[in-house]
């Protein structure tokens, strides 16, 4: 046998995979083309809507949403750390605004602590920055969640439909249970002892709150110290709200924590909790009324999220046509959020950049600073297989894969890109 290597043949060989490697990146640019062309086809570019006068972008996204006549609208966020997310928020309530029967924003906040809110919005009660620090998320105390609140106050002047904000998540106990012992000052029947005891507990296991990681010991004692609390006879109201309102935020945390029920498994607490934030969000929509909710794009999508069925799931399920959602997606820049490595907020966490398994990539590959786009119009033209399978998704800390699994053509009714983005002004960065 000739073991000695035949010249020649090595030189075909290194021929034909220097051809098909030639034709695999001719491939990849064909379909790169492809993709880019039939979004900038289809995309609204609004470079100025970041800035002080965006008069003519405002009009051309008007337009696009002139067609809208949803109950409810879903603006999402790919992280809750990002400046120019907030910013797009706040034009687009500005344009929403326009039509009177908008009279509700929802939050991505316990239902009581938006109540404090609503008083500072409405009554001049309150210190805002107090209020917000009440919230116990780093997402709402921040500069710019200051700017929105002053933009709705200054909206609410020329309105006769006052704009208000409600809460629909129960990841907090404390608000309810401080507002159902100021129902005690009016009711004596209440237990303030087992209230008060309840809050000093809470405050002891404040890391087990927020975790979502109560043993289960703690959390029988805490279930049995509330059912005094939780008694079907208490029937007070006050200011419009009735005590019942709070119990029942506060039963619904106490659900979302029972290991019982979840087992410790983060799939099952996820979707118990999207599902009751879409039972909080039903609750609010009436027939002559319109709203627009805030929440991470995780929960707004409309599909099942990479964690589990979604708040927007539910949402879309129930009210069909009535539910369209905007997510917001950037490639480029920085973010404000959770760091492991130094164990505090910090606003210099970089965004990795995409690839091309990635929606982001093909968004750059636009060269549009900021744009707009309906995906029903692209949905026809980009099928599911030529379509990228992936989307970036941060939660609250930083993960090592920035991107997850999906389809933002089908999550999405409309898509806001901003190529380049910054970390909000949160006040824990002081």
């Amino acid at each position: 046998m000739n073991l000695t290597p035949d010249k020649n043949n090595a030189k075909w060989r290194w021929s034909l995979t220097a051809t098909c490697v030639l034709l695999l990146l001719t491939s990849f640019r064909n379909l790169d083309n492809q993709l880019v062309a039939i979004l900038n086809a289809n995309l609204v570019s609004v470079p100025t809507l970041l800035g002080n006068e965006p008069q003519d972008d405002l009009k051309k996204m008007q337009a696009v949403f002139t067609s809208l006549d949803s109950k409810v609208i879903a603006i999402g966020e790919q992280s809750h750390g990002t400046s120019e997310f907030f910013e797009v928020r706040k034009k687009l309530i500005k344009l929403f605004s326009l039509d009177p029967q908008f009279a509700k924003i929802g939050l991505e906040a316990p239902m009581a602590e938006v109540e404090d809110l609503n008083s500072y919005l409405l009554e001049d009660r309150g210190d805002l920055k107090s209020i917000l620090k009440s919230f116990r998320l780093y997402n709402y105390e921040c500069a710019e969640f200051v700017d929105l609140v002053s933009q709705v106050k200054e909206i609410n002047k020329n309105r006769k439909n006052k704009i208000s904000f409600f809460g629909f998540d129960i990841q907090s106990p404390f608000k309810s249970l401080e507002k159902i012992r100021e129902f005690a000052k009016e009711d004596e029947s209440i237990p303030v002892e087992s209230i008060s005891k309840l809050l000093s507990d809470y405050t002891l296991l404040n890391n087990q709150v927020y975790s979502h990681n109560f043993s289960r010991e703690d959390f029988d004692s805490l279930k049995y110290i509330s059912q005094p609390v939780l008694s079907d006879v208490f029937t007070s109201t006050k200011n419009g709200l009735s005590i019942r309102d709070y119990q029942t935020n506060y039963r619904q945390f106490l659900l979302l924590n029972d290991p019982s029920v979840t087992n410790y498994e983060m799939s099952i607490m996820s979707e118990l909790r999207d599902s009751l934030m879409a039972v909080n969000v039903l609750n609010q929509v009436t027939n002559n009324s319109k709203m627009i909710i805030l929440a991470h794009n995780a929960h707004v999508q409309k599909t099942t999220s990479v964690y589990s069925k979604s708040m927007g799931y539910f949402l879309k399920r129930n009210l069909k046509n009535d539910y369209k959602v905007i997510g917001q997606t950037t490639s480029s820049g920085t973010v404000t959020a959770f760091k492991p490595s130094i164990g505090k907020i910090s606003a210099d966490n970089l965004l990795t950049s995409p690839d091309q398994t990635s929606f982001e990539y093909y968004f750059s590959l636009t060269r549009k600073p900021v744009f707009l786009i309906q995906t029903a119009r692209i949905a026809g033209l980009i099928k599911p297989g030529a379509r990228p399978k992936k989307y970036r998704l941060l939660p609250f800390g930083i993960p090592n894969d920035q991107y997850v699994t999906g389809d933002a053509i089908e999550d999405f009714d409309y898509i806001i890109h901003i190529e380049k983005t910054s970390g909000n002004k949160s006040f824990y960065l002081n």
